[in-house]
């Protein structure tokens, strides 16, 4: 997979995800962050895409419906819901897992809410797109 092709596939996911709920998310994809990775012990880039959000109107739905999203598109996934402090409530988290798919994730509490994908890792030097 090029690095075109990895950032491609993962922008797809970030927007697909941003989509499930308009209102509550912005629509432009923000530029991504580099972060190094390994590929067979040669060093890669992984690109991520994050976006928060304050004070999501429903954020166990939020993070159900991009749950089901995901899981309609074959990832597998680990879903956490924890109890915080008063002022923040429940944290209601899901991160989605896939071979040969971007990583993605989503959290949220009445307070604030987050959606991250990361590319697959692909050959190439993070430090050309810091």
């Amino acid at each position: 997979m090029t690095i075109e092709e990895a950032q491609s596939q993962a922008i797809i996911e970030f927007r697909s995800v941003l989509a499930l709920a308009p209102d509550t998310w912005p629509q432009e994809v923000p530029k991504a962050a580099a972060y190094d990775c390994r590929i067979d012990g040669v060093r890669a880039v992984q690109f991520g895409y994050y976006v928060e959000v304050d004070a999501p109107d429903d954020p166990r739905t939020l993070v159900a419906q991009a749950g089901e999203h995901w899981e309609r598109e074959g990832y597998e996934l680990s879903k956490t819901q924890t109890e915080m402090d008063p002022e923040t409530g429940q944290v209601y988290a899901v991160v989605a897992r896939a071979d040969g798919k971007p990583r993605a994730s989503m959290a949220a509490t009445k307070v604030r809410a987050h959606v991250n994908v990361d590319s697959r890792c692909v050959l190439g030097d993070p430090d050309d797109y810091r």
